[in-house]
């Protein structure tokens, strides 16, 4: 094992336990619980219908754009972000044990959610392979848009801005003619993996929105860690 690779993992282990003792865990459980047994209670025996990825989508805003933005912020708060930078630790080591410790939450909580509110009758590979994607995608979203924030307070307002772009890979569900260019927004593949789950989308675009899914998650990985050593910049000061 490679020293960044240690890193990274020892890391990933303390986002873990950070995360479970703020309630991270909890929290996300009992939202997916809840709005599964909201989804049982609707009249059609299939839930939402096709809607179901919009709900996907819209669960994990909250467990990868917010959860991410507050674990980063509660970091800033005690300065083990500007603690960290005089580490032997990378910014990008930094990002990938969090995305990681993130994601992991995020495909429990689909999982359960989908187990409760429709059953086992899934695609499940492109349909974890899709959240996969989304929740660290939205990690780092999160990241970018917190990074120039010092508080939750002074993010809450317009974090509702930043997250309006997160459905736009939905709209053509709300009557939005669809097209080629949906696949220019960074969520488009891994939305559509979500939909192949659920047999919304034809199997033959598993492949490009892995592709797509892998190129914006590479290019968010740069913006994101960029934004980060502003934040540490600005802290250290």
């Amino acid at each position: 094992m490679t020293p960044a690779l240690r890193r990274t993992v020892a890391t990933l282990g303390l986002n873990l336990g950070r995360q479970a003792r703020s309630g991270f865990w909890l929290v996300a459980l009992i939202a997916g619980a809840l709005v599964a047994a909201l989804v049982r209670a609707l009249p059609r025996p299939e839930g939402p219908g096709q809607w179901w990825p919009v709900v996907i989508l819209g669960e994990l805003a909250v467990t990868g754009f917010y959860f991410a933005a507050v674990h980063v912020l509660l970091e800033h708060g005690e300065g083990t972000l500007v603690a960290r930078a005089v580490t032997p630790m990378r910014g990008g080591e930094y990002l990938a044990a969090l995305a990681a410790s993130l994601v992991l939450l995020a495909l429990v909580e689909s999982a359960v959610l989908v187990l409760i509110g429709r059953g086992t009758q899934m695609q499940w590979a492109p349909f974890l392979t899709g959240v996969a994607f989304l929740a660290g995608l939205e990690v780092l979203y999160g990241v970018i848009a917190v990074a120039g924030y010092d508080s939750m307070s002074g993010f809450l307002l317009p974090s509702g801005v930043w997250t309006l772009a997160l459905i736009v890979p939905a709209l053509p569900l709300m009557g939005v003619r669809g097209g080629w260019w949906l696949w220019l927004h960074p969520l488009q593949g891994a939305f559509t993996l979500v939909q192949i789950g659920f047999d919304q989308a034809p199997a033959w675009e598993a492949a490009p929105a892995v592709v797509a899914s892998g190129a914006w998650a590479c290019a968010a990985l740069l913006v994101a860690r960029r934004r980060l050593t502003g934040m540490i910049t600005r802290g250290g000061r």
